[in-house]
């Protein structure tokens, strides 16, 4: 029996609300503990009538303008990607760069770890979340792959992976551009190592790996498993680390550099899907991260995992959609409930199916 409990800790308070005259109001605030790691998370239903003021409306006629002025000076646009962007020396990536279709892999200008490479994922400068079609992402994922088992044949010490998306500005992107990056380093960044160790932990206690045994426990509760397709099990957070997050678990690999064409194809697949539904909500602006380890000496307790999270929309004079609770609190707000997000994805993955 898998070794996972489900924590929420629920606290009932009374106010005299001034909206409705002063009328007495009871809210129900719930404290829900990630069983991994133990992260909190916060969730009060009269927070659904405030999420205008977190997220905002996008405002078209703002998109359009910052759609259209930004492509005027893009680096990753047209005749500007091939002159402004630097090369790999040939000792590690024959050519210079990697080319996937439309996706194109470089150095990153400014790296913050020993391998950093962006991938420019189109020649179109912005798109819509639903026009983040599955091959478009694929191929930004086939270059990453490419370039990682470049990395690999190159140096033992390279360990830890994270290929990386952020789009606008909202979700801390310096450039419209759809584009990844991709991390490869001899030391795991916060989140992922203690996310590694947990794993570990978990494996050695009980015998078993943990996100296998968080898929077998969401599949007979139904509430937020989504769906299957090939070895990815999609699926939302009990207490997620971001706004409606959505994750991915493959079944079998805790390394990247072991998917196969068909494992790309549908987590391409699935990440498309996911973008579509953030669309229907509402938003505009994203990020994920999927999470690999080498296993020269085997992380028997790891899976790769992809978590998604949609931020704050753009309109003028925005306000950051992380404020003291996520930052210094480290502690993520609830908008929408990982069970109502998990609902509208599940409908959306067997629609397209």
């Amino acid at each position: 029996m898998p070794n996972i409990t489900f924590e929420t800790i629920t606290s009932v308070l009374t106010i005299l609300n001034p909206l409705k005259s002063f009328k007495e109001e009871t809210h129900r605030v719930e404290v829900r503990k990630d069983p991994l790691l133990g992260d909190r998370s916060v969730y009060n239903p009269f927070l659904g009538d405030k999420a205008n003021a977190f997220f905002g409306s996008n405002d078209p006629a703002l998109i359009d303008a910052l759609a259209e002025t930004s492509a005027k000076t893009c680096i990753f646009c047209g005749d500007r990607l091939e002159r402004s962007t630097p090369r790999y020396p040939a000792d590690l990536v024959a050519e210079g760069r990697i080319r996937k279709g439309e996706a194109l892999l470089f150095p990153n200008l400014f790296s913050i770890g020993a391998y950093h490479a962006v991938v420019a994922l189109c020649k179109t400068h912005f798109l819509k979340l639903s026009e983040f079609s599955p091959a478009l992402i694929e191929n930004g994922l086939k270059a990453a792959l490419e370039f990682l088992k470049a990395v690999y044949q190159r140096d033992r010490e390279a360990q830890f992976v994270t290929i990386n998306a952020n789009y606008l500005f909202p979700a801390g992107a310096s450039l419209v551009h759809p584009h990844l990056q991709i991390l490869i380093t001899p030391v795991a960044y916060s989140y992922h190592a203690r996310m590694i160790d947990a794993c570990r932990s978990y494996y050695l206690k009980n015998g078993t790996v943990y996100h296998a045994d968080l898929i077998e426990v969401e599949k007979k509760s139904g509430s937020r498993y989504v769906a299957q397709g090939g070895n990815w099990h999609w699926l939302t957070a009990f207490s997620p680390l971001g706004s409606n997050e959505i994750d991915a678990v493959h079944e079998t690999e805790g390394d990247f550099v072991r998917m196969t064409d068909a494992d790309l194809q549908e987590l391409a697949r699935g990440i498309s899907r996911s973008l579509s539904l953030y669309e229907r909500m509402g938003h505009l602006s994203f990020n994920y991260t999927l999470f690999s380890v080498r296993r020269p000496g085997g992380e028997e307790g790891s899976r790769c995992l992809l978590k998604m999270v949609n931020r704050q929309n753009l309109y003028p004079n925005y306000r950051n959609d992380d404020y003291f609770l996520q930052k210094m609190l480290q502690t993520e707000l609830i908008i929408n409930l990982p069970e109502e997000i998990a609902e509208k994805l599940r409908s959306l993955f067997k629609a397209i199916a």
